[in-house]
């Protein structure tokens, strides 16, 4: 039978308890009033810099955000040159119909809702045509390659 009254020898055991740790003896720079603007200064300096990196149309900014970069890299000049023009037809049409939804008293929140993620996923195709165009050295008025006949542009790899 064990015994109740017997302990296990416990004087090799790590001890439970942890020291306290002072805050106000210790050098954070959260103590220190002079340190506390300097990082308060540091801080809103980066903020302002960081508004100054984000040059630029604010519809580009957001339409990489929605567009896949790189999409359109396997298709040919011709290929491009045709979503190029379907493309910034849309985007005419549907500026049209932001302006259009904006005349009316709630026209900016329908034109928000209802046409602008659209417009802008439609810009962010057209700029990553013309990067695919740039990329490609393809001409703005090259004639269609031949039904008959390959060209280099006509299968990419």
């Amino acid at each position: 039978m064990l015994d109740s009254s017997a302990r296990p020898d416990c004087s090799n055991s790590i001890p439970l308890a942890t020291p306290k740790l002072d805050l106000r003896t210790t050098h954070l720079p959260m103590n220190d009033p002079a340190k506390l603007r300097h990082l308060t200064a540091a801080a809103l300096l980066a903020l302002a810099l960081a508004g100054c990196t984000t040059t630029g149309n604010p519809d580009d900014r957001a339409s990489r955000l929605i567009t896949s970069p790189d999409k359109f890299v396997l298709y040919n000049c011709d290929a491009i040159a045709g979503l190029m023009k379907i493309s910034l037809a849309r985007e005419k049409e549907l500026e049209r119909l932001i302006a259009k939804a904006g005349q009316g008293p709630d026209g900016v929140l329908v034109a928000t809702v209802a046409y602008r993620p659209e417009y802008l996923s439609v810009h962010g195709d057209i700029n990553e045509l013309r990067a695919a165009s740039a990329a490609k050295n393809c001409k703005a008025g090259r004639a269609p390659a031949k039904a008959g006949g390959r060209s280099s542009e006509t299968i990419d790899r």
